[in-house]
């Protein structure tokens, strides 16, 4: 073998060598992710310098690195970015929430001695100089089953039908009463009540429940309950929530929007085993009209994103999903969690298992930090003075950030997490840079994330919908009772409340009538808000 084919051959295993370090580095960042998503903590955390109380990277690894026409979109006083460790605060003790005990019935028990007792020193007679109060318990008492009978009384008119009575045959009357909430069923609004409460606020399968009613004498079918639940959002809270969905995309400013998957086995025309979505929608945190709308969909398109935000022109705050993108009259704002997130993913760990903090993954994370530290500073002044402090504050350290990535952009990045973290804050310049236009726009679409987490955790209990009807009830619970937690509603209550009143309306098409039943009604009774108190005023003892 010649000397020219020896190095070419040796060219080639070096090459073969770099490849596969370069693979195997990706597959480490993968496994980390991985092990980070499975045992690790939720929140993702920014690697701390030990050596320092301040984390600061060079806006720039090198000014060499850089071309001309970067440097100057950047402006030349901003050199540095600091990102100051947050305080840890005292996490607050379990106790009583006496709010929601405020009505609770206080039952006590008083200890005596005998009359009869002597004192063991002297013999003489016992007097009594006071009480007090030794403890506090909470009693529970199992909940009853009651079989309710609606006796309806029968008159008749004592001269109809009587000789020389002007009427002939005799005239009955029949005393009112209300309207059952399903025809020919035994379910009462109480019992459909807990059947929902339990299903859908505390995740509680019907197969379960099924098992908890037969312990408590009562049999109940798994496929009962369904057919129940499907009936009650088709006569009446459907209507309740169609309602909440035209009020809220007709009158708010800013939503949040996102989606997650579910599965609906059986949708026309398709596998059981195929992904449908749940998408979320909810105002803004300065909208008056607070609610959250679920909205089951088989597809995840661009169609379906028009669709559902049909009728709402404004601000729309996602994630990075392109459906939103070309979304007529609507101005489309991106979080930069998810953008922060893909940059956090990219930090390699060192060999003890830390991350490292010379990564450019890193540098990405600290730029994004110190817009949300930005933002914590000013997130108690006004929307004009908040929208005046970004273009002073925060666009300087936008600028930087996206010439350190046009820079970085311009390089041979080997890290595959990397390259998707700048991929995506290229592609997303815009959207990404909404919040310097209006300073209602909130940073991140946690709003919409809070909001579908329930719905997630839930998921993971009853894995599937059976049908459309099923999913689709699954949506408009789901929305009143998150649009309930938001209003400050007594969640069961509420349902309660609407279980009894909605079939005694004659006309559930009014919206004139339905207002006064929506989650933010001022009409509602009080006693179905939940009391907010002090700790003193809410005492439980003496």
């Amino acid at each position: 073998m010649t000397y020219e084919e020896l190095q070419k051959a040796y060219k080639n295993v070096s090459d073969e060598l770099a490849n596969a370090k370069i693979k195997i580095e990706n597959q480490e960042i993968e496994i980390n992710n991985l092990r980070r998503i499975v045992f690790g903590t939720r929140r993702e955390y920014t690697p701390e310098v030990e050596q320092e109380d301040t984390i600061q990277c060079s806006l720039f690894k090198s000014e060499q690195e850089m071309d001309a026409n970067v440097e100057k979109e950047v402006e030349e006083n901003i050199e540095e970015i600091t990102v100051h460790k947050k305080k840890k605060t005292k996490t607050k003790k379990a106790g009583i929430k006496r709010s929601k005990l405020k009505d609770t019935i206080i039952k006590k028990e008083e200890y005596k001695l005998n009359e009869d007792d002597k004192c063991e020193e002297c013999g003489s007679d016992l007097e009594l100089v006071g009480k007090k109060v030794v403890r506090q318990e909470i009693e529970y008492k199992p909940a009853e089953l009651l079989i309710k009978e609606y006796v309806q009384y029968i008159y008749k008119c004592k001269e109809c039908g009587t000789e020389g009575s002007e009427k002939e045959t005799p005239t009955f009357y029949k005393a009112e009463i209300p309207k059952p909430l399903l025809t020919h069923s035994f379910a009462s609004p109480s019992l459909a009540t807990e059947i929902l409460y339990q299903k859908y606020y505390l995740g509680v399968p019907l197969y379960r429940q099924e098992k908890m009613w037969d312990d408590k004498g009562l049999v109940l079918p798994r496929n009962m309950m369904a057919n129940w639940c499907i009936k009650i959002n088709e006569y009446y809270l459907s209507y309740i929530y169609e309602l909440m969905q035209k009020e809220l995309k007709k009158d708010c400013e800013l939503i949040h929007v996102d989606e997650t998957v579910m599965q609906c086995n059986k949708e026309p025309g398709r596998k059981a085993t195929s992904n449908s979505y749940m998408w979320v929608m909810c105002p803004g945190e300065l909208e008056k009209k607070k609610g959250v709308i679920f909205n089951y969909r088989a597809s995840r398109s661009a169609e379906t994103a028009k669709e559902l935000l049909k009728g709402f022109s404004g601000i729309l705050v996602t994630d990075g999903y392109s459906s939103y993108n070309n979304i007529e009259g609507v101005t489309h704002a991106e979080c930069w969690a998810h953008a922060r997130r893909y940059f956090y993913d990219s930090i390699p760990l060192t060999s003890d298992k830390k991350m490292d903090t010379s990564s450019d993954g890193y540098v990405g994370v600290t730029y994004c930090d110190k817009l949300f530290e930005i933002e914590r500073e000013i997130a108690n002044l006004s929307i004009d003075e908040k929208l005046k402090q970004r273009q002073e504050k925060s666009k300087p350290v936008l600028d930087a950030f996206f010439a350190w990535v046009n820079s970085m952009q311009k390089k041979i990045v080997l890290n595959k997490k990397l390259k998707e973290a700048l991929n995506y804050a290229t592609n997303q310049k815009e959207e990404l840079s909404q919040f310097l236009t209006d300073g209602r726009i909130p940073l991140t679409n946690s709003r919409a994330e809070r909001a579908i987490r329930p719905f997630a955790v839930h998921r993971k209990n009853w894995l599937f919908a059976d049908s459309v009807a099923g999913a689709k009830t699954n949506a408009v619970m789901y929305s009143i009772i998150e649009s309930s937690k938001v209003n400050n509603l007594n969640i069961e209550k509420y349902i309660k409340y609407l279980l009894e009143e909605l079939p005694q309306l004659e006309n559930l098409q009014d919206e004139e009538t339905l207002k006064s039943y929506l989650p933010w009604s001022e009409d509602l009774p009080t006693e179905i808000l939940n009391y907010q108190g002090t700790y003193d005023e809410l005492k439980l003892a003496e």
